[in-house]
């Protein structure tokens, strides 16, 4: 049952999450402006590329919090103490690291890499130097939030989350639109949000492991048992940072600041498909790795082939619907004609490139269950080599369509070739079940659908508010349609 509330839970979480933030963008694009809000996408490029720099680290610590709580013996708390305070200290020092690096390089960023048009050029540097000290926080803040769902303690995370997304989200739009709407009061405020996290999460964590207080603490030895897992997690973590980074980092020089601040509200909605998948892989990877640990093997395949098809029936439902209808979507969102008509098809593709994507995420955590990264290694390292220099050659000579078709292109050899190599390898004999059982009726019933409402030639031609109720009412009948076609190829046992 802790497993199906958790689900819950995080599903909550996250929709609240997506919800809250699809609702407050068009107030943050009117009141701070395409160019002032291409700062916030360059905000989470930041914060996704600073991932790198987790080595592995924050999904060791997760495993280990899962291992720790399973066997919940007095010396493996023990040791499990000192060796987070030794991972946590490499987290500050990296944190002060990236803090530094962001902030005397502000003036750089502005004036060298962001093509700033309109925006005062000392501001956007001030920017960018709270910028530079909110992603560090929010890097060291990491660890904690990985090992505080690690612990299973997911409910309680997600009010916490709840709590403190409405107070940026909110707070955020109150602040911009009766107060102020200078964009540099308004990333004064994200600051102040974020120092608050840092002290709830870390908080949180220290009372459920119970392991004292903070302290000043390394020890090398500690950390040597698991250095060979991280390094195998760190690197192919930063591969993929790197991948799925890459497109944006370039975007981020190519394009003016007010046409990447219209990518940035592309790929929001993109993400929401990865992010409303997100509730299912924080759920099963403590889950899969207790029962490897406890080594009940069919009761591990039996909840990865579930964990499978509830992501099925999610991602390409949300998937299918904004792939289909990007424009209206964009539109009814946004009430920007012009953002919208330059994002539909980029949409198009990253959105069902992601559906796949959320997919075809499970096998790794399968992996890491297991300890053993050798295929993830090899995985990584072969797509650093292919793909990454072809993103280089399409992002400076073709379009930022055809960047999308890149990606999604990846993602689908990926899913057909990869896919059974690790099934093989770690949960023999289920590829044909999971494919055909699992995969291909969801897909088939949501394909059918949409091609039957698009056959229909609907009007779109309503208000924002009527045309966006109208792709709810779509998506929750595609919802409904692909949980009943799962119910009769293969219910959730």
């Amino acid at each position: 049952m802790a497993l199906k509330h958790n689900i819950i839970a995080n599903y909550i979480g996250r929709v609240y999450l997506i919800v809250i933030g699809i609702v407050m963008v068009p107030f943050y694009l009117h009141y701070l402006g395409a160019e002032a809000y291409g700062l916030v996408g360059f905000n989470a490029l930041i914060d996704g590329w600073m991932i790198m720099l987790d080595l592995g680290l924050s999904p060791t610590i997760s495993r280990e919090v899962s291992k720790t709580l399973a066997t919940n013996k007095p010396k493996e708390k023990e040791n499990f103490k000192y060796l987070f305070h030794s991972v946590e200290f490499i987290f500050i020092i990296l944190s002060i690291t990236a803090i530094a690096s962001i902030v005397l390089g502000s003036n750089w960023i502005t004036n060298s890499w962001l093509n700033v048009e309109k925006l005062d050029k000392n501001s956007v540097s001030y920017a960018i130097s709270l910028i530079g000290i909110m992603v560090g926080l929010r890097f060291l803040s990491i660890l904690y939030k990985s090992g505080i769902t690690a612990s299973e303690e997911q409910v309680w995370y997600n009010k916490a989350n709840i709590t403190l997304s409405s107070l940026r989200y909110i707070g955020a739009f109150l602040l911009i639109k009766y107060i102020s709407n200078d964009f540099k009061h308004f990333f004064e405020y994200l600051l102040a949000i974020v120092v608050l996290e840092f002290i709830v999460y870390s908080f949180k964590f220290y009372s459920i492991m119970n392991i004292g207080g903070f302290r000043l603490y390394f020890s090398l030895e500690k950390i040597k048992p698991i250095i060979k897992f991280a390094i195998s997690i760190g690197y192919t973590g930063g591969i993929w940072i790197f991948i799925t980074q890459l497109d944006k980092l370039l975007l981020s020089n190519i394009l003016p600041l007010k046409e990447f601040g219209y990518f940035t509200i592309v790929a929001i909605i993109a993400n929401a498909v990865i992010q409303i998948s997100e509730p299912i892989h924080y759920a099963i990877l403590p889950r899969l790795t207790a029962l490897y640990s406890q080594k009940k093997m069919q009761e591990l395949f039996k909840t990865y082939k579930n964990a499978t098809l509830l992501l099925a029936i999610v991602a390409f439902s949300v998937g299918g619907v904004v792939s289909i209808y990007s424009y209206q979507l964009l539109y009814s969102w946004t009430g920007d004609i012009e953002a919208s008509k330059w994002g539909k098809d980029i949409l198009f593709w990253y959105v069902l490139a992601n559906s796949l994507l959320a997919l075809t995420t499970l096998q790794v955590y399968l992996q890491i269950a297991y300890g053993k990264l050798k295929l993830n290694v090899i995985y990584h390292t072969i797509a650093l080599f292919l793909y990454s220099p072809l993103v280089f050659i399409v992002a400076y000579n073709y379009s930022v369509v055809n960047i999308a078709q890149l990606w999604f292109s990846f993602v689908l050899l990926t899913f057909i070739v990869w896919m059974p190599i690790v099934h093989k390898t770690f949960a023999p004999k289920i590829h044909k079940e999971w494919l055909f059982k699992i995969i291909l009726p969801i897909f088939i019933s949501t394909s059918t659908y949409l091609w039957i409402l698009n056959s229909l030639n609907l009007d779109f031609s309503q208000n924002r508010a009527i045309l966006f109720a109208t792709l709810l009412l779509i998506g929750a009948g595609l919802l409904a349609v692909n949980y009943l076609i799962s119910r009769v190829f293969y219910s959730l046992k």
